[in-house]
């Protein structure tokens, strides 16, 4: 073969250096485009059934609506404001955390309003949780640890058909109305503790299937019923501290399917109390109808440091020792009224013992209900009366529980 100029070659290493420039630029503009991976997940406590949120700002808009739950998102590269709404109207947000994690710390939060301005980078992958508690923010380890050492051992009395509940449980078996009861507009056919009002408005809740003065016989069902789905009951606790005398309060409540009595309604929410001054035990209070009985700590019944509530049969009134009690009854029609009552509350202490190893204790905060938890109050002989069962946390001895210290 001959030695000259060979025109293949020059035109393979020609078409060599186009193709690698093209393979080059087919590589850079896969970097250009190459995005990150945005991680949204929901959180939620409890598990709210029909309860969703709404995400917008990072693409289409998503829901998500069980707990946990996560929604992955590729994205371009940029800066991305992630915001979260209640999917429903009237929904409470109740965000109790929000936080997310991202490689290259260029991403922030803000709890108020709900949202979080994302850097996602080439490659990078930042996950945002968004946390709710419709219960509110728990307390730190202190407080619960104080009221695991005061959880009271509650005793039953002899024929007692009801336990304290979950909220959760009683709502289930409920639906929400607005107006005056027992004649109110269905406004939730499946209220939850995310979906409850909050604002000043005419509602009330009504136990499904069951009226205390036309059905009560459904409640010990109901109540059965609700036993067999989550066996163990449950007691709300919730502290407070006033620095300006050193005391501490460790508030335990109890909500009841139903106040079989005198006076007859859903949703009894009964409770007891312990006052504490530098860390000792002075006294506590015990819930008993329209008041509270206070209690010096030396004369209350004990078992270790854990007070014990004898639980009087049908009102759920709580007392320091088992007896029978002599009580009146105040209800409102046109203005106020008190009487006392031919029956007397009965704690014989002698039924089911429930200690704190029996029970779950859970904490009781965040935003109240603003309306009744019962669609109607019945006094024997009396009738329907205009009174509510208020949700505890609007009650003056949830926010200031020393006011009944001595009394």
């Amino acid at each position: 073969m001959g030695s000259g100029p060979q025109p293949w070659r020059a035109l393979a290493s020609a078409a060599a250096v186009v193709a690698a420039a093209l393979a080059l630029g087919a590589s850079a503009s896969s970097a250009s485009t190459q995005g990150g991976t945005l991680v949204v997940r929901l959180v939620t406590d409890p598990a709210p059934p029909g309860v969703s949120w709404t995400y917008t700002g990072a693409g289409p808009s998503f829901e998500l609506d069980q707990s946990p739950s996560e929604h992955s998102l590729p994205l371009p590269a940029g800066s991305y404001r992630l915001s979260e709404t209640p999917a429903a109207s009237g929904q409470a947000s109740m965000l109790t955390a929000l936080a997310c994690a991202d490689p290259d710390h260029d991403t922030t939060t803000s709890l108020r309003t709900g949202t979080a301005t994302v850097g996602l980078e080439d490659g990078e992958t930042v996950t945002c949780t968004f946390t709710h508690r419709a219960l509110g923010r728990r307390s730190g380890g202190g407080a619960l640890a104080l009221a695991r050492t005061y959880a009271p051992v509650l005793r039953l009395s002899d024929g007692e058909p009801y336990r304290p509940i979950r909220i959760e449980d009683f709502l289930a078996a409920s639906t929400l109305h607005g107006g005056s009861p027992p004649q109110g507009l269905l406004l939730q056919q499946q209220p939850t503790l995310f979906t409850l009002p909050t604002s000043p408005i005419h509602s009330y809740l009504d136990v499904d299937g069951a009226q205390p003065n036309s059905n009560p016989s459904a409640y010990p069902r109901l109540e059965r019923e609700i036993e067999a789905s989550r066996p163990r009951p449950a007691v709300y606790w919730h502290v407070v501290r006033d620095r300006a005398t050193g005391r501490t309060a460790v508030e335990y409540w109890l909500l009841y399917l139903y106040n079989d009595f005198y006076d007859r309604h859903e949703a009894d929410w009964e409770g007891v109390t312990i006052v504490l001054e530098d860390g000792h035990p002075l006294g506590l209070s015990f819930t008993a109808h329209q008041g509270r009985r206070w209690t010096p700590w030396s004369a209350a019944t004990t078992s270790g440091v854990h007070p014990i509530d004898d639980v009087a049969r049908g009102s759920h009134a709580g007392y320091p020792h088992p007896g029978r009690y002599s009580i009146r009854v105040c209800w409102t029609l046109v203005g106020r009224h008190c009487t006392p009552t031919p029956k007397v509350d009965t704690a014989t202490g002698t039924g089911a013992s429930l200690d704190p190893a029996s029970y779950d204790l859970l904490e009781l905060g965040g935003t109240p209900y603003s309306g009744s938890w019962t669609s109607g109050t019945y006094i024997l002989g009396i009738g329907l009366t205009k009174d509510q069962i208020s949700d505890p946390r609007e009650r003056s001895d949830y926010s200031d529980p020393f006011s009944s210290l001595g009394s």
